[in-house]
């Protein structure tokens, strides 16, 4: 009977040994050594990505990318396959690729650019966003058609108010019959 009061005791005192020790190891690693993680993305590669901006709580502007690179300064992002929409203006610009400036916000788009509005098309082989202005600009030939006319110039620009084709400019507008 001594004998099993004993155990029972040690049992008990080896116990609180045992919580005690665990308790004093888990504060000092708290004070002494913190784990703090960091991510790097820099020179990293994403597949599917997708980036939401928003403000106030409503989509500004919606990027997805089938293949996104990010360059070994982490200044640059470089995307493939990539898709913009812009819900307040109901606008979709879609390009095979795409170079995003994390400093500025310009973004370069390259081979095969088409903008997707309600009511026409817009066609280029380049085009280039300025954060700044706000303004959509190239120096290669653009196409715009419509259901009811098609213009055509070699280099433009374009914001939230107007679109200006410049050098060379051929209209076609079709009569409504």
């Amino acid at each position: 009977m001594v004998y099993l009061k004993m155990r029972k005791f040690l049992l008990i005192i080896f116990g609180i040994l045992t919580i005690l020790f665990l308790a004093i190891t888990i504060d000092y690693m708290e004070r002494e050594s913190p784990i703090k993680a960091k991510t790097l993305m820099e020179g990293s590669f994403f597949k599917d990505t997708e980036f939401i901006q928003k403000k106030d709580g409503v989509l500004k502007i919606q990027v997805s990318s089938t293949e996104t690179f990010m360059s070994d300064d982490g200044k640059l992002i470089e995307m493939r396959y990539l898709t913009i929409f812009f819900p307040e203006r109901d606008f979709t610009v879609k390009s095979r690729k795409g170079i995003y400036y994390l400093d500025s916000g310009d973004l370069i788009l390259t081979e095969a650019v088409e903008g997707i509005a309600k009511d026409y098309k817009v066609y280029g082989s380049e085009a280039y966003w300025s954060a700044k202005d706000k303004t959509l600009y190239s120096e290669k030939p653009l196409k715009i058609v419509g259901s009811s006319f098609s213009i055509e110039g070699n280099s433009g620009k374009a914001n939230a108010n107007l679109i200006e084709l410049k050098k060379g400019v051929v209209a076609i507008v079709y009569s409504k019959k």
